[in-house]
């Protein structure tokens, strides 16, 4: 008994860590060009802005006890955090792309094959760089394992879309939609990650963005802001700042709430703790929701974990036997 008990106990720990290993969501693949250090204490302007090309980080930040989202944007004269809701992101005509014409894309098939405005994935220089970070010294020293980014409502002239490409030839992962419910996507904490933003036509686009998450002392807390994008040349910035933000859809269904999250200040893009509505994902719960449907490990890399060390397990149980066989020999 003694030759098989502990081989076995010893597997079935290594089988419990790898299954039960948190998965990393809305992060594809390891990107060395997502390498990056977030300072504490870096600058927030509250000022009016416009932002046409470079590096841009939508985020959460903790200052002076204060839960904000923001805009890093990595300026020549260094990393300043900007108030979204003072800030244009102009979409050029740069970034025209044709709307891929493929089942991949089942979400693009009203513009499939037409010109649509891209901020792209992989950086464009022509073009500014929308990511989102959790690297921010203070949220990562409070927040407990990750927050969740809910995307919507937007309004604008067209629809718009938010989905992930995992490597060259990985099919999209649909991450949020104009035209549905906001979008619930779960940030691991410390995570910097891109994503491609597509808009079917040109003008003026607002998005309501809100981070819920819990900290490690069992608070729930938000933050909600407004993007703002001038999609096109001719799109006017003036007419993007002044806009309203989107009304709540008020369905509830989906992958998130119509309602941002209460008590969360979309004019400021501040929120203090807010004990009794943030926190929730697409199921009501800090956790993430199902991977498949927000960017982590799809069910087919789960039972393919499963598979091996189900494999594994076969040929140490055979080595087992055939070692105690030996020994009575």
């Amino acid at each position: 008994m003694r030759l098989v008990r502990w081989p076995l106990v010893a597997l079935l720990c290594a089988f419990a860590v790898i299954v039960g290993a948190p998965s990393s969501v809305a992060d594809p693949s390891p990107d060395p060009d997502l390498a990056q250090s977030v300072a504490a204490h870096e600058e927030w302007s509250n000022e009016a802005s416009e932002i046409s090309v470079g590096h841009v980080d939508l985020g959460p930040r903790l200052i002076d006890g204060q839960w904000r989202a923001g805009l890093r944007h990595d300026a020549e004269t260094g990393a300043v955090w900007r108030d979204p809701n003072q800030t244009v992101l102009r979409v050029s005509d740069a970034a025209v792309m044709t709307a891929p014409d493929s089942a991949d894309y089942p979400f693009l098939a009203d513009v499939a094959g037409k010109p649509v405005h891209v901020i792209p994935q992989t950086q464009n220089p022509s073009v500014v760089w929308l990511g989102w970070n959790t690297q921010d010294p203070a949220v990562t020293a409070t927040i407990d394992r990750g927050l969740t980014m809910r995307v919507g409502p937007v309004s604008g002239p067209g629809r718009a879309w938010l989905f992930l490409q995992s490597g060259t030839f990985g099919k999209p992962l649909l991450l949020a939609d104009s035209g549905a419910a906001p979008g619930d996507v779960w940030i691991d904490s410390g995570t910097h990650v891109h994503a491609n933003w597509a808009f079917s036509a040109p003008g003026t686009y607002t998005a309501t963005v809100t981070f819920l998450g819990t900290t490690t002392a069992g608070e729930a807390v938000s933050a909600s802001t407004t993007l703002r994008f001038a999609v096109g040349d001719a799109a006017s910035a003036s007419e993007a700042l002044a806009m309203a933000a989107p009304a709540a859809s008020g369905s509830g269904s989906g992958s998130g709430s119509g309602d941002p999250a209460a008590g969360a200040s979309q004019g400021s893009g501040a929120s203090t703790a807010n004990p009794g509505a943030a926190g929730s994902g697409a199921a009501g719960s800090s956790e993430p929701a199902s991977p498949s449907s927000e960017g982590g490990l799809p069910d087919w890399a789960f039972l393919a974990i499963i598979a091996v060390a189900a494999a594994s397990l076969l040929v140490i149980l055979a080595l087992v036997v055939a070692r105690s066989r030996r020994s009575r020999a």
